[in-house]
C-alpha cells in the first residue's frame, strides 16, 4: 500500500486532505534569514495560528482537514522539534518536513561549504537519512548529527535565475540518488519561473521518474506554451505565490489553471502559497496566508465556472498522489 510520509509517521495518501504543497510554518534562522529578516519564522505560537487558518478552511473540502508541505531544506533554518510542536496543537493538522536543498544563493559564501567538499553519493547519504531514521537536529550546521524521530517526506532542489550552478547541479545529482534510494518525490524551487525545463529535463536524465517530480514556482513565468512544454514530460507543476500582486495579478494564475484542464493535463498540476515570509502570513498581520489555496482560490474558481472534480483535484487528489512514496524502490 502507497503511503506518505508526515512528521509523525506513515499515512495512507487519501487522509492528507487539502494539501498546500509548498508553505513555510518555521524557519529559525540561515541564509534566508541573513538575506532577509522578513523570512523569520521562529514563533511556535504564530505558526500554529497561522496552520488553524489552513485547517479552518480546509474542512469545507475535507473532513480529513489539511496537510501543509514545509519546504524549509537542509541547513536552512529547519527545526524539527518546533514543526512538531506544531503538529502537536492544531486539530486536524498534517505536516510534511523537506530534505534535500536550495538554490546557491541562500547558503552565502559556499566555496567551504561541506556540499562542495562530500561527493554526490555521501550527500546522498544525508538526504536518505533524514527520510528513513529522522531530521537531524541541528539541521547538518555539524559538525554532530543528532536523530530527531520526525522524518522527511519530500525532497527539495533549487536553482538559480536564468542558471543551474555546479553547486546546484550537484545538490540535484544527490536529491536524485536519494529518490531513488527511497522512493520519496522531490518538490522544486525555480528563481523567478526559470530552469523549470532544465530542472525536469535534468533530474529525468538521472534517472528520476517524470511523476516523481514537480516543478515548482513555475507560475512566476506565466507563459503557457513554456509551461505546457514541460507538462509534456509528465512531470507536475506546483503553482504557488498566491496574492503577489507586485509580481501579477492572481487572474494569471487562474488563467493558467483553466489552460491546463482544457489542454488535458488536469491531474498533474499542484497548488501551494509559499507564503515562507512574516508578511505573507495572517498572523504576522497579512491579509492573506497559508489559507490562500482553500479560502480564496477554490470558492473563485467554483465561482468563475471551473469543474468542481477538476478543483477536488487542484487542492486535494492531485497532491495526495504526488507525495505517496514509490512502493518499489
Amino acid at each position: 500500500m502507497s503511503f506518505a510520509r508526515t512528521i509523525f509517521g506513515d499515512v495512507d495518501p487519501k487522509t492528507l486532505g487539502v494539501v498546500n504543497s509548498h508553505d513555510h510554518l518555521i524557519r529559525v534562522g540561515a541564509g534566508e534569514v541573513y538575506l532577509d529578516k522578513d523570512h523569520q519564522l521562529d514563533s511556535v505560537d504564530k505558526a500554529k495560528e497561522e496552520a488553524g487558518y489552513f485547517t479552518k478552511a480546509s474542512l469545507r473540502w475535507s473532513q480529513d482537514g489539511g496537510t501543509v508541505v514545509d519546504m524549509c531544506p537542509i541547513n536552512c533554518g529547519r527545526d524539527p522539534y518546533k514543526l512538531a510542536e506544531v503538529g502537536k496543537g492544531v486539530d486536524k493538522l498534517k505536516i510534511i518536513a523537506a530534505t534535500g536543498f536550495h538554490r546557491e544563493h541562500v547558503y552565502l559564501e559556499t566555496q567551504s561549504h561541506w556540499i562542495n567538499r562530500y561527493s554526490s553519493d555521501t550527500i546522498a547519504e544525508l538526504v536518505t537519512a533524514d527520510i528513513e531514521e529522522g531530521i537531524d537536529k541541528n539541521d547538518y550546521s555539524g559538525p554532530i548529527v543528532e536523530r530527531s524521530p520526525y522524518k522527511a517526506g519530500i525532497i527539495k532542489i533549487g536553482t538559480a535565475y536564468g542558471s543551474i550552478t555546479p553547486f546546484e547541479h550537484k545538490c540535484m545529482e544527490a536529491a536524485a540518488k536519494a529518490s531513488l534510494q527511497t522512493g520519496c518525490p522531490i518538490n522544486t524551487h525555480t528563481t523567478f519561473g526559470t530552469c523549470g525545463l532544465e530542472q525536469a529535463k535534468t533530474l529525468i536524465s538521472m534517472g528520476v521518474p517524470a511523476d516523481r517530480i514537480a516543478i515548482g514556482h513555475i507560475q512566476r513565468n506565466a507563459d503557457i506554451y513554456y509551461l505546457e512544454r514541460i507538462l509534456d514530460l509528465g512531470v507536475y507543476l506546483e503553482i504557488d505565490g498566491t496574492n503577489r500582486i507586485k509580481y501579477q495579478p492572481d487572474s494569471n494564475r487562474i488563467l493558467e489553471l483553466a489552460a491546463f484542464k482544457k489542454d488535458g493535463f488536469e491531474d498533474r498540476i499542484l497548488l501551494g502559497t509559499d507564503s515562507g515570509k512574516r508578511s505573507y502570513q495572517k498572523a504576522y498581520g497579512s491579509v492573506s496566508g497559508v489559507d490562500y489555496n482553500p479560502a480564496v482560490d477554490g470558492p473563485r474558481m467554483i465561482d468563475e465556472g471551473f469543474d468542481p472534480d477538476y478543483v477536488d483535484k487542484l487542492l486535494m487528489k492531485n497532491a495526495q498522489t504526488f507525495f505517496a512514496f514509490r512502493e518499489e524502490r
